[in-house]
C-alpha cells in the first residue's frame, strides 16, 4: 500500500532536515566523522557485548564494551601515531623544504617536453598548443599539492571542534536503537515496520561499505608505500598515504593518488616513471580484480556511470568531502528507491 499524503509530507520533512544538516557546513564534518567511527567500531562493540560476566546469563554492559572498543581504538592510533604518523611528518617537511626544486624541475621538464615537440618540426599552432597544455599540467599539479598542504593545515586548525567526534560516535553506538526507533515514530504507524526495514539496510549498505573502504585503502597505501621504496621514489610514506586517502573518492581516486608518484618519478627519469607506472597498473588490477570483489562485494551495487554522477554532483557541492559522501548516499537513495516505489503491503 502506498504512503498516504501524511506519510510523504513527513518523509519531506525528514529529507529537509537532512538538507538543512548538509547545508550547516561547520557541523556536518564532525558528525561525519563521528558517524563512520561509529561504525568502524560497531563490529568491536558487538564483539564485547558477547562477553558473559559472572552469572552466565548476563552480558557486558554496552556502555563498557563501547568504553573498551575506544580503548582498542586509542591503542592503535597511539601506535600508528608512534610508527606511521611521525615519521610521515618528518618525511612531509622534507618534501615542503623541497618544494620550490620540484616546482623548477617541472618547469624545466616542461620547456624540455616543449623542445622535443619542436624537434619533431611539428606546425607552430601544434606546438603552442602543446607549450600551453604542459604549462597549465604542471601548473595545475602544484596546485594540487599546495591545495592538499592547506587542506592539512586547516584540518588541524579544527582539532578542537572534532572533539565532540568520540562523544558522538559513543552516543550513536549506545542509543542508536532508541533513535533508530524515535525516527521511525516520526512515520504513520503503516509504515513503522517499513521505515524500520530501510533504515536497517541502509545502516547495513552504509557499514559494509565503510568497512570495505578502509580496507581496500588500507591495503592500496601498504602496496604503494612498500612500492615506492622498493623502486626508490622520493617520499614513500607520503605516495602510500596519499593513495590510501584517495581511495575514498570512488573510480577516480586512484588515478588522483597515483599522480603525484609519476610526478616524482618523471623528474628523477623517464625509465623510473615508467616502472611506477607499471607498477600502478599492476596493483589497480590488483585492486579491481581481487580486493574490490572479496572485500566490497554486495555493498552498493551500483553502476559506473551512477558512481561518476553522483561524484560530480558532490564535488559541486562540497569539494572532496562531498565526493567522498556522494557514492554511500547514493546508495541509500537506491534503498529508498527500492522500497517505497515498489511498496506492496505484503
Amino acid at each position: 500500500m502506498p504512503l498516504s499524503r501524511s506519510g510523504w509530507l513527513r518523509l519531506a520533512a525528514v529529507l529537509l532536515l537532512f538538507y538543512m544538516l548538509w547545508q550547516a557546513s561547520a557541523i556536518f564534518l564532525p558528525l561525519l566523522l563521528a558517524t563512520v567511527l561509529a561504525f568502524i567500531l560497531h563490529p568491536l562493540v558487538r564483539l564485547f557485548r558477547k562477553i558473559r560476566l559472572w552469572p552466565r546469563t548476563r552480558t557486558l554492559p554496552i556502555e563498557v564494551a563501547i568504553l573498551l572498543a575506544f580503548l582498542v581504538a586509542g591503542v592503535v592510533i597511539s601506535m600508528v601515531i608512534s610508527y606511521i604518523f611521525m615519521p610521515f611528518v618528518g618525511e612531509f617537511n622534507q618534501f615542503i623544504v623541497n618544494l620550490p626544486k620540484l616546482v623548477d624541475q617541472v618547469k624545466q621538464l616542461t620547456f624540455s617536453l616543449g623542445a622535443s615537440a619542436q624537434w619533431a618540426n611539428l606546425p607552430e599552432n601544434v606546438r603552442l598548443m602543446i607549450d600551453n597544455n604542459l604549462s597549465n599540467a604542471a601548473a595545475y599539479s602544484l596546485d594540487i599539492a599546495r591545495r592538499l598542504i592547506n587542506s592539512i593545515v586547516g584540518f588541524a586548525g579544527q582539532v578542537v571542534e572534532l572533539i565532540v567526534v568520540p562523544v558522538l560516535a559513543f552516543y550513536f553506538l549506545k542509543d542508536w536503537p532508541m533513535m533508530r526507533d524515535n525516527f521511525v515514530k516520526a512515520f504513520p504507524a503503516i509504515a513503522h515496520k517499513k521505515t524500520r526495514m530501510i533504515v536497517d539496510e541502509a545502516g547495513l549498505v552504509v557499514g559494509g561499505y565503510i568497512h570495505g573502504q578502509l580496507l581496500v585503502s588500507v591495503a592500496m597505501g601498504v602496496l604503494v608505500f612498500l612500492g615506492m621504496l622498493t623502486l626508490n621514489v622520493d617520499y614513500p610514506l607520503v605516495l602510500g598515504l596519499i593513495a590510501a586517502l584517495t581511495e575514498a573518492i570512488p573510480v577516480i581516486g586512484p588515478i588522483i593518488g597515483a599522480i603525484p608518484a609519476l610526478l616524482l618519478a618523471l623528474l628523477d627519469s623517464p625509465s623510473l616513471a615508467l616502472k611506477v607506472l607499471a607498477f600502478y597498473l599492476v596493483i589497480h588490477q590488483l585492486e579491481n580484480n581481487v580486493l574490490v570483489p572479496n572485500i566490497m562485494k554486495h555493498t552498493l551495487e551500483l553502476h559506473p556511470v551512477t558512481v561518476i554522477i553522483s561524484l560530480l554532483i558532490g564535488a559541486h557541492l562540497s569539494g572532496v568531502i562531498g565526493m567522498i559522501v556522494a557514492v554511500p548516499a547514493v546508495a541509500i537513495l537506491k534503498v529508498l528507491y527500492k522500497h517505497l516505489w515498489h511498496y506492496q503491503e505484503s
